[in-house]
Formats: structure tokens, C-alpha cells, sequence
């Protein structure tokens, strides 16, 4: 069961920046930077994240006042536009973090 202790989120000293820790790794040991300007709607170069990183990037970036996202095993920081409040966007990125932790957990059985 995912709770809030798995995780964990470190407000830098840039007030536009912070990252999500979490307790497993649900991407690819590599880094991967996004700009949501940069995207318009092509997830092409993302494919390489698996189908649970490439959903939980797609929604990341999908939250309002988001501005750059840099995901690597473990950790997710998250830039915002100087306007958009962490109020509004921190518990959307749990909530999508959680999601995908819990996604994680399943596991397919076959006989």
C-alpha cells in the first residue's frame, strides 16, 4: 500500500524548485529533462521511460503553472512558472506520484 511516507519532498533554495523523492524506482537509471514548452503534444522521445513513467510524465506535465520536469530514479524535481503557487501544484504531483507507485506494486500473473 502507497502512503504519504513513501514519499518524500525537499523544497530547494530556489523557491521555483522541488523534488519528489520517492521510496521505489519507477523509471529508467537514466535522466530525463522535459520542457513543457518544448513538447507540443510529442511524447516520441519519451518512450524510453516505460508505460508507467510515460504516463506519470504525461500528467506531471499536464498540471497548470508546471514548467519543467527532470525525472531520474527516485526523484522527480519539478520547475514551476514564478506565477503558479505550490499550493496548487504540489498536491497534484503526489497524487500522480502515488498513482504510479501503486502501479508499480501490481504485479501480472500468468499461469
Amino acid at each position: 500500500m502507497v502512503n504519504q511516507d513513501d514519499i518524500t519532498v525537499y523544497e530547494h533554495p530556489n523557491p521555483q524548485l522541488r523534488s519528489f523523492f520517492i521510496s521505489a524506482s519507477t523509471l529508467p537509471p537514466r535522466v530525463e529533462v522535459f520542457h513543457k514548452s518544448s513538447l507540443d503534444g510529442s511524447w516520441e522521445n519519451m518512450q524510453g521511460l516505460g508505460s508507467i513513467g510515460l504516463r506519470m510524465a504525461k500528467e506531471l506535465l499536464e498540471i497548470p503553472g508546471l514548467k519543467e520536469l527532470r525525472m531520474r530514479p527516485g526523484e522527480i524535481l519539478v520547475k514551476k512558472h514564478r506565477a503558479a503557487a505550490w499550493l496548487d501544484i504540489e498536491p497534484e504531483v503526489r497524487r500522480i506520484l502515488q498513482r504510479a507507485l501503486r502501479k508499480q506494486q501490481i504485479h501480472l500473473v500468468t499461469r
